[in-house]
């Protein structure tokens, strides 16, 4: 998948039709094939601007489409990679790592896609090709047409009428050609309105969805714990030596977490873990119990 030219193509530009003469037979002739010869470059420069445009299109929607299948592949095996305990070690725990660059990478995946839609790689890509396509076929039905009529004149110098009959002929393709490349640009405004909407409404989304929560630890049975317990989220300490029995975890991004305790009792080491899943802005619980028994008095 090469990269396209870094040379853009001109914008398509209105093209002056000029040096048109009635006066005489040979000038009226001469009129017609330029004016014969303005449409028919009107359109192969429409032509030429959609093929060439639509390098850049295919590029960056290739790209970004397969980069999104890629992180979504990803996104889908760090869990399952995560739950496995391969990455597991003595003296840290890889797997809730692994299963937030699972998260991670979905988002990529989806802020791929979402870049696709925003600059319409994919879609332009798609509108260029039938643009082209259908000027290109109106350019060869203009040129067939205009040939059966150079054939029924068999040479002859064309009256008046017939005159008005061919720029007519002219008059109608190059409306064909100037309407096709309007509607096109209508539907790329419409398009990009659309996605500046659909923009602003998933940021609102996404500012609500991505608002931290918390979480309200409580150890039943903290009060036994020797020098206090501490806490740890996804594999990471919080907090070390809790007196009491609860604890409040702040700033937890929405999304499962594991909190875990651990404490020493009795000159033994205890530990316990809870999955909590935390809600945008919501406060979850965590309820746990040091897996020790009292020495009975």
């Amino acid at each position: 998948m090469g990269k396209p030219s870094d040379k853009a193509p001109p914008d398509i530009e209105s093209l002056p039709l000029e040096g048109l003469s009635w006066k005489n037979p040979q000038e009226t002739e001469a009129s017609i094939r330029r004016a014969y010869a303005y449409a028919e470059e009107r359109a192969e420069q429409a032509v030429q601007w959609y093929l060439k445009n639509k390098g850049w299109k295919a590029f960056w929607s290739r790209s970004l489409r397969i980069s999104a299948i890629l992180l979504t592949t990803l996104g889908g095996l760090a869990p399952i990679v995560g739950s496995t305990g391969w990455l597991k070690s003595q003296s840290f725990d890889y797997e809730p790592v692994v299963k937030m660059l699972g998260y991670v990478f979905l988002a990529l995946a989806a802020a791929c896609v979402g870049l696709d839609r925003f600059f319409g790689f994919s879609s332009g890509w798609m509108r260029y090709i039938t643009t082209a396509l259908a000027l290109e076929k109106s350019l060869s039905e203009f040129r067939m047409a205009w040939a059966m009529t150079l054939a029924k004149l068999g040479g002859a110098t064309p009256t008046e009428e017939q005159v008005q009959s061919m720029l007519q002929k002219v008059k109608e393709f190059v409306a064909y050609v100037d309407g096709t490349v309007e509607e096109e640009t209508r539907d790329w405004v419409t398009e990009f309105r659309t996605s500046l909407s659909d923009v602003d409404r998933t940021a609102k989304e996404l500012g609500k969805a991505a608002r931290p929560g918390a979480i309200d630890v409580t150890v039943t049975n903290g009060m036994d714990a020797e020098g206090g317990f501490d806490v740890a989220l996804d594999g990471m300490n919080v907090r070390a030596g809790v007196r009491g029995t609860k604890y409040h975890v702040g700033y937890v991004p929405p999304g499962p977490h594991k909190i875990e305790v651990s404490a020493r009792v009795g000159g033994q080491a205890f530990g316990a873990s809870e999955l909590v899943n935390v809600g945008p802005g919501e406060i979850a619980k965590a309820t746990l119990a040091l897996p020790f028994r009292k020495a009975q008095p």
